[in-house]
């Protein structure tokens, strides 16, 4: 039996059993495609990272899925690097792995290292230069992980912030108030480049939008509560339910983030506070900031992420590369 908690509901200690033993079976294939559907020699390339796993664990074997999209991360990315100049290479799941951070963080050293040698191997094929990641614990475990001599990793937030993201005059008439988390992984757990000034100014490039802090920021952030994803009991939520707490005091409109960690739980709880008192509900939007950029870019709107399809078969994939 799943033990309750009277405030936070079900808790559990391990809540993603399946996607681990997904991901970790991963390293147990070590063939490199012979030949890979991917342009060689490109400047930029993506890296999604799990969001794609995310979605279906949260959506089949989560408690609580609410409206949390993990996949609009990826079309989000990709229409804001296009925004700027940049046709990357989509590093997709369907021939890159995990980049293993959970694994190592858990101790599976055998399971991150296969991971790590495979993508690195596959990294160094196509000649890749800048490695750009959405995800706070990929851009962590790429720079200082793995051992990527001559190629440059950065975190998405950096490329648009590098290469001048600007928005066109908002159709919203107020202002917005708008609060960022600094995830744990790309800011105070980094010893060289912390991301801390990218997100808020890409956010201050928007005309209408206020950027509010929480209690706790940049080197001094509190954690989400996402504990590794090893975890999710009254400690863990209650970590969560304070920092969104915060948020509300704040009377924001949209609380950011840029790990899909942060998103999980932020988003779960959300999901969960619509069944507490009037007064007590959240009334601001959780995304990622990838997702609340891409809204104010004019042009379509931010479509659905990419499924577990090849890459070759996939039409988003090939329209980010520039194929029919």
């Amino acid at each position: 039996m799943i033990p309750l908690d009277p405030e936070y509901g079900p808790a559990r200690t391990i809540p993603h059993p399946v996607m681990f033993r997904v991901l970790d079976a991963e390293a147990d294939e070590a063939t490199i495609p012979a030949a890979l559907s991917v342009r060689k020699g490109a400047e930029y390339a993506y890296y999604p990272g799990c969001i794609d796993y995310y979605d279906q664990e949260m959506q089949f074997s989560h408690l609580n899925y609410g409206e949390t999209d993990h996949g609009i991360i990826f079309d989000s990315s990709v229409k804001l690097l296009k925004a700027v100049g940049i046709e990357p290479v989509i590093l997709d799941r369907s021939f890159m792995k995990c980049c293993g951070h959970d694994q190592l963080w858990q101790g599976k050293l055998d399971v991150f290292q296969g991971m790590r040698d495979y993508n690195t191997k596959i990294i160094k094929m196509l000649g890749i230069k800048t490695l750009v990641t959405s995800c706070a614990e990929g851009y962590r475990t790429f720079k200082l992980d793995y051992k990527l001599d001559g190629v440059e990793v950065k975190h998405i937030t950096q490329v648009l912030y590098e290469r001048g993201l600007r928005f066109p005059p908002p159709k919203e008439g107020r202002t917005i108030r708008v609060t960022y988390q600094d995830p744990c992984r790309s800011c105070r757990q980094m010893p060289v480049d912390p991301i801390y000034e990218e997100p808020r100014e890409l956010i201050r490039r928007v005309e209408n939008a206020e950027l509010v802090e929480l209690k706790t920021f940049r080197a001094d952030a509190q954690c989400c509560g996402v504990a590794q994803m090893m975890y999710c009991n009254d400690k863990t939520k209650g970590l969560t339910a304070s920092r969104m707490d915060e948020a509300k005091a704040l009377n924001v409109d949209y609380l950011l983030t840029a790990c899909p960690k942060c998103l999980t739980h932020f988003g779960c709880l959300h999901h969960e506070n619509r069944w507490k008192p009037e007064e007590e509900r959240y009334r601001y939007r959780v995304v990622d900031i990838t997702h609340f950029l891409a809204e104010r870019l004019e042009g379509e709107e931010v479509g659905r992420a990419p499924s577990l399809i090849p890459a070759a078969q996939d039409p988003r994939a090939k329209a980010a590369k520039g194929g029919a």
